[in-house]
């Protein structure tokens, strides 16, 4: 029977296992039988169980909340994708997520870290940070900061997503399919710590590159073409039309197949496609990045697919393994993610190839 005051004794007495194992399964703590976590999860079911993350807080001294910073998720779904990817890890683990989506304004950033402050997060994500000031509060006051994709920030840990291995996936499939002019169409790389490389952009770019050598198509015929990444506003122009116009205007440019940085682009690169006429993939293949919104176009589009339930089992990794620990002196300490392909109905033989 279902009681607003169940206590862990009460499910440990209706699963017919002792407190320990009932407090392991709650807390996803130690090893325990299927069998009886099975009886467990029943009996939070039956019981009606809820855990007091309030006493949970006092007792431990941490908040079990966390701050998540994401950039832009109304413009581009792949940090729609990030957020709930790290949400339902921080769920699973008995964490709840505080977030901000700055947007591009350095006030929402700031007020945002402010409130991760006073909640007293156990630790930030960031994915990605506007400005690396703004977080200087967080590290600060010895809060653990991870971020995603972006290595911009010395005392901070980093989950890297690895595009070497989708993209030569997908160069390969498309070398394959006689494909000997292949573009690609990226975001311009911001923001460069020191000018450095290492930012995702530019990434991506250089996995592209790497992959037409590795594959022995000549990088005269593969021209890179890089600008925006997604539009600033919702009655901005898709960039992906503005730089798959550039590069179809250039007649030297006489590809047969695109990949592009991001299925955002990709989408602007299909309607340029479709107004001038061109079918995908009969005329011209076509694969994305990201597999955020790949399934909804039309054709269906092949992408390169973000690793997401691994980015959020990483991320609260570093989570668990930093939370109480000084952090004023930290190291980076880094944990790498892959890519993988994704194929649909966007990728067809080279026109003319056989």
């Amino acid at each position: 029977m279902r009681s607003q005051t169940a206590t862990m004794a009460d499910v440990a007495r209706e699963a017919q296992v002792s407190p320990t194992t009932a407090a392991r399964v709650i807390h996803n703590r130690g090893y325990v039988s299927d069998e009886n976590r099975k009886r467990v999860l029943e009996a939070v079911e039956s019981t009606g169980y809820r855990p007091n993350l309030q006493a949970r807080s006092l007792r431990m001294q941490r908040s079990y909340s966390l701050g998540l910073v994401l950039s832009s998720a109304r413009e581009n779904p792949f940090y729609t994708h990030i957020s709930h990817a790290i949400r339902t890890a921080a769920s699973d683990r008995g964490f709840s997520m505080l977030t901000v989506n700055h947007s591009y304004s350095p006030e929402a950033e700031v007020n945002g870290i402010k409130q991760f402050l006073e909640h007293g997060v156990d630790a930030t994500i960031l994915c990605h940070a506007l400005e690396n000031k703004n977080i200087q509060p967080l590290i600060q006051a010895g809060i653990p900061v991870i971020q995603v994709e972006r290595h911009d920030i010395e005392q901070a840990y980093f989950v890297a997503i690895d595009p070497d291995p989708g993209m030569r996936a997908a160069v390969k499939t498309l070398a394959d399919e006689g494909h000997r002019r292949v573009a690609f169409i990226g975001a311009r790389a911001t923001g460069l710590k020191d000018g450095g490389p290492g930012h995702a952009e530019q990434r991506r770019a250089e996995a592209f590159q790497q992959a037409v050598s590795l594959y022995g198509l000549d990088e005269q015929d593969c021209p890179v073409v890089l600008g925006e990444y997604f539009p600033r506003s919702p009655n901005d122009i898709l960039p992906g039309r503005r730089l798959a116009t550039m590069l179809l205007d250039d007649h030297r440019c006489a590809v047969t197949a695109i990949i592009a940085g991001s299925d955002i682009l990709a989408a602007g690169i299909l309607q340029v496609l479709y107004e001038r006429g061109l079918k995908v993939p009969s005329d011209i293949s076509v694969i994305g990045y990201d597999d955020s919104m790949a399934q909804f176009l039309s054709p269906a589009l092949s992408s390169i697919a973000q690793p997401y339930l691994a980015i959020g089992d990483s991320v609260m990794a570093f989570v668990e393994e930093a939370v109480g620990q000084d952090t004023s002196s930290a190291k980076t300490r880094e944990r790498s993610v892959s890519t993988s392909l994704v194929l649909r109905d966007s990728i067809g033989p080279a026109p003319g190839s056989f």
